[in-house]
């Protein structure tokens, strides 16, 4: 039994739909260097974990800016008695 490889698992050089393939030859023979290894979830993790601190700084600045801007609005009314 041979094994077959899926077109669809092949390297390409742009990661989307269109781009040229890196080696569909050695790919469908079963080269693992020119395949995809990991699935769908593995990647949407990984793209996922590495914004994950960016965003939690940019939340930390928000509070900190919401917070300053609740203080100064203490003061005015503060001002204004």
């Amino acid at each position: 039994l041979e094994k077959v490889t899926p077109e669809a698992c092949c390297q390409r050089e742009l990661q989307s739909r269109e781009g040229m393939f890196v080696n569909k030859e050695a790919c469908l023979t079963g080269v693992e260097r020119f395949q995809n290894r990991q699935g769908c979830y593995t990647v949407i993790l990984n793209s996922f974990e590495t914004y994950v601190y960016l965003a939690g700084a940019l939340a930390i600045g928000v509070l900190a800016i919401e917070l300053f801007a609740m203080i100064f609005a203490m003061c005015l009314f503060r001002g204004i008695q």
